[in-house]
């Protein structure tokens, strides 16, 4: 393309200076415009932009990025997984002595009715349409003491599903020991394939625990660990569920600054080959220039001279079988040419691929131009400075 330019403009050199018709010298054209019709180049492939390599600049992101960074991963395989942990009970000895009464002899203490609510993204993925798979909990307790403790609870696990809330027994905790001095693992739960909603709580009744006599003097150091606990440690995979769909309007694609102003274009056409691995389809409309902000607190102003077209869908496709969409995007200056292009504005939704069902996300499905040029309608305007 460079020596294509240099090329012209050689030639139109040389005509200029044997024909006095196109001598600019006193003034008399300011301007040269190549290819006054229209002119198509190759720009070559990209990619792909995977779901992997997104997650790993989502941490970068203030707000909702940093809160996926912060609980969805992809595992060895590359499979993105939820994972969430928190307290079921957690208590000080000190504490716990205290509401005991009389230490003087062993006893079976009480702690009641006690629960754990798996939050964050978790929660969200419902409201989202996602669903879930390979769901995983265990259960951890802590024992502060130098002497083994046992105890018992009634266990269970729940979640919100279509026909209302379900729980299940965790029979396990039914009965346990805890070692001296450590935190070992209690209760580790498969959770049936047939639940696809995300777990959002576990609960114990009538938890006690079997005590010996004067619990602070028996603590394993009195400058380490202070505390009972029972904590929950839960995972899952996401997939795209049959009814997601996920509008999100007015969506910024913060500062591109795509320099195409100085090239003085009328119009332009930007033809596109997409393969597509993530099994979800994507719509984008009413795409918007924006003017230049100062910053990014300043009010946006859509520049109404500059029209792209719309009505762009990407079909959803697996790693198995990618789907492969053709898309022509067109940008056109209503008056004088196309200016830089610093930040768009549009329209995305986000849907299920109808027939595909329940499809597990993956770190290694993306997005991948295998083609794409650009088509230059009504030349590139070379202006002389005056």
């Amino acid at each position: 393309m460079k020596r294509f330019f240099i090329l012209i403009c050689s030639l139109l050199a040389l005509v200029a200076c044997s024909d006095k018709d196109y001598d600019v010298s006193q003034g008399v054209s300011k301007e040269i415009t190549l290819f006054e019709d229209e002119i198509s180049a190759p720009v070559g492939s990209l990619g792909p932009v995977t779901i992997g390599s997104t997650l790993s600049g989502l941490s970068m992101i203030e707000g909702i990025g940093g809160l996926v960074a912060q609980y969805i991963k992809a595992d060895d395989e590359g499979n993105l997984v939820l994972e969430d942990s928190g307290d079921i009970f957690r208590q000080n000895v000190y504490e716990i002595e205290k509401n005991m009464g009389d230490v003087s002899a062993p006893q079976t203490w009480n702690a009641g009715y006690q629960s754990g609510f798996i939050g964050g993204m978790a929660a969200a993925l419902g409201f989202m349409g996602l669903k879930v798979n390979n769901q995983q909990l265990t259960v951890t307790a802590t024992n502060p003491l130098f002497v083994d403790v046992h105890a018992s609870c009634g266990a269970t696990y729940g979640c919100m599903g279509t026909d209302g809330y379900f729980s299940a027994p965790i029979e396990v905790l039914d009965n346990v020991n805890i070692e001296k001095g450590k935190t070992v693992e209690v209760a580790s739960v498969a959770i049936p394939e047939n639940i696809t909603s995300p777990l959002t709580a576990i609960t114990f009744s009538n938890l006690a625990m079997d005590l010996p006599a004067n619990p602070v003097s028996n603590l394993y150091s009195r400058t380490g660990n202070l505390f009972f606990a029972f904590t929950y440690n839960y995972k899952c995979g996401i997939a795209t569920g049959e009814t997601l769909n996920m509008p999100v309007n007015d969506l910024s694609t913060g500062r591109i600054n795509l320099e195409i102003g100085k090239y003085r274009l009328k119009k332009c056409q930007v033809k596109v080959s997409i393969e597509n691995t993530i099994p979800l389809a994507v719509s984008v409309n009413n795409i918007r220039v924006l003017k230049p902000r100062e910053s990014k607190n300043e009010e946006a102003v859509v520049n109404e001279d500059i029209v792209i077209s719309s009505g762009i869908t990407v079909a959803g496709g697996s790693i198995e079988n990618p789907s492969t969409t053709d898309i022509t995007l067109s940008i056109e200056a209503l008056s004088g040419t196309i200016p830089d292009i610093p930040e768009l504005m549009l329209n995305l939704n986000l849907a299920a691929q109808p027939g595909m069902g329940n499809v597990p996300l993956s770190a290694k499905q993306g997005l991948y131009i295998k083609s794409s040029s650009v088509k230059l309608t009504g030349g590139i305007t070379l202006g002389r400075n005056e």
